[in-house]
């Protein structure tokens, strides 16, 4: 365990039985996750064809047919228009496009500012878009929507104006406000950031801020700058909900303490933003393992990073002491891909249960703390949907240089819920041996029985970087396959759950039977919102 990471205890029960809000959650970050890997590859195609005749095409027309192909494939979540918090989604979320709005289902316009819906034989407003584009403003909680229609021509200078008419939109926000019925307003803020130095940051590009709801105050009708008359709304914030970024900014200039506030507040939520796309970052080394991996396992950091990673032989199995002896294994017979779960050797001491499913994912979080895979004495070949983290990593991952923690590690790639991700490799000695250790740091972890560890400052793999959470992504699993030692288990970690492209992997190092030792911090810089601040071991 790097010295600069904490621990901290996390709520199981919530993690081991999601609820549907969970559920929905992991839907939408899931649709994100989609909707720019797809986003990516036309951009590639079309980059590609560039001298093509007529196979160039704007960002805008590949946003608005990547959301569209994902409608197609029923890849869309929230699907049936709504009044109110959509699922999935909490006060405060940042997205990167507006096409996003659209597939997640926050707001359903690719282009208009006012989405609404048929309600018996009229209309109400479900979400509004506010942008700098006409004589939109924000302040305090207050915003001042101008209506849809007429025309814009600080936006098109050749645009014909006309008066609006209170119609389709703008006729919805007055039922609404006739209603009483709150509106769902997301903000772009391009120039929300002028001026705080710790946040005006380049890197920060997901304009568009979920700031909750609002309910229509007051419309009036009004002479715009065009010299046309235009719909005026005012819209309030409804009180007693979470605050956001844009809240915390009013004042902060005024007031050290509140500015101090704001920029931590936003650096947490662009860590924990749903985009979660991994920065293009210089890669000092291309692989960690030098090949030992399926997939060669990168280092990355910033430009003006100087820390060196710590030195150590990168290892693919344990190395066990010599006190330690293997008894000798006892496979099955199968030869048919264990389908015969009744006489499978190896099913029979897991309970007669199947350990994973047909994806070679866990079939359960909540059972099999140990896990019997097959191994190289039984008969069944590789392929066997027993034999799943003996082959080793499966995803595409990464170090990288965290903000708070030291060293970290994040995945390029998509990883589905309960599938393997890596195993945690060192040394194993017995406590007799770590007691005479005159090099004793923090990378180490007690084994389940509470008699002997593991010890991965010399001898390692890419476990030894991942950080504390107190609201982790990853789940140990004990899993043996060489062996019958329930002692000497593999420590093996899992998914949790739905784990995006570019997320930074975690795991509550409370969490296992298992406790790392002499840890020299007692801060928790988890930054989730079970946070518990200080190490609980």
């Amino acid at each position: 365990m790097d010295v600069s990471k904490s621990v901290g205890r996390r709520h199981e029960e919530s993690a081991f039985t999601p609820s549907l809000a969970s559920v929905k959650d992991r839907k939408v970050k899931q649709a994100l996750v989609t909707f720019r890997n797809l986003l990516l590859k036309l951009m590639h195609q079309y980059n590609s064809d560039s001298d093509q005749p007529g196979k160039r095409k704007s960002k805008t027309e590949v946003l608005v047919e990547a959301a569209m192909i994902m409608q197609r494939r029923h890849q869309w979540e929230n699907t049936e228009k709504l009044v109110g918090h959509v699922p999935g989604i909490e006060v405060g979320d940042r997205f990167q496009y507006r096409a996003e709005l659209n597939v997640i289902g926050l707001h359903r316009q690719f282009s208009n500012g006012i989405d609404y819906m048929a309600k018996g034989s009229s209309s109400l407003a479900t979400s509004i878009v506010v942008t700098g584009r006409y004589d939109n403003a924000w302040k305090s909680g207050t915003v001042v929507y101008i209506g849809h229609g007429g025309g814009n021509p600080s936006v098109r200078s050749n645009v014909s104006c006309h008066d609006q008419k209170l119609e389709r939109g703008n006729l919805a926000l007055k039922n609404s406000m006739d209603a009483k019925s709150p509106v769902r307003v997301i903000l772009k803020d391009e120039n929300l950031f002028d001026g705080v130095d710790n946040c005006a940051n380049k890197s920060y590009n997901f304009p568009f801020v979920y700031d909750g709801l609002y309910l229509v105050d007051t419309m009036t009708q009004e002479r715009g700058k065009s010299g046309k008359f235009v719909f005026k709304f005012i819209l309030k914030r409804i009180s007693e909900q979470a605050q956001t970024c844009i809240g915390i900014k009013e004042g902060v200039m005024d007031n050290a303490d509140n500015s101090r506030k704001f920029a931590n507040f936003t650096l947490k939520k662009r860590h924990n933003s749903r985009s979660c796309l991994v920065q293009k970052d210089v890669i000092r080394i291309s692989d960690i393992s030098k090949g030992k991996e399926n997939f060669p396992i990168r280092l990355v950091t910033s430009m003006d990073c100087v820390q060196r990673l710590p030195s150590f032989n990168y290892i693919v199995d344990n190395i066990y002491s010599e006190r330690f002896t293997q008894p000798i294994p006892h496979g099955c017979d199968c030869v048919d891909g264990c389908v015969d779960h009744e006489r499978c050797a190896c099913y029979v001491k897991n309970g007669g249960r199947k350990p994973y499913d047909c994806n070679k994912r866990l079939a359960s979080l909540v059972e099999s703390s140990l896990i019997y895979e097959c191994g190289p004495s039984c008969k069944c070949t590789s392929a066997c949907t027993n034999r799943v983290s003996q082959h080793g990593i499966q995803f595409q991952l990464e170090i990288f240089m965290t903000k708070l923690k030291g060293w970290g590690v994040r995945t390029r790639s998509f990883i589905p819920s309960r599938s393997f991700v890596c195993a945690y490799l060192g040394e194993v000695h017995s406590n007799r041996k770590y007691g005479s250790r005159p090099d004793f740091d923090d990378y180490i972890l007690k084994m389940g029985d509470g008699k002997n560890f593991i010890d991965v400052t010399r001898c390692g793999n890419i476990g030894r970087f991942i950080n504390h959470s107190c609201s982790p992504n990853l789940i140990f699993k004990h899993v043996t396959n060489r062996c019958n030692d329930k002692i000497l288990p593999y420590k093996m970690l899992f998914a949790l759950k739905d784990i995006p492209a570019g997320r930074e992997l975690s795991y509550d190092y409370n969490s296992s039977k298992g406790k790392f030792m002499k840890v020299r911090s007692n801060s928790c810089y988890c930054e989730a919102r079970e946070c518990n601040g200080k190490i609980y071991i």
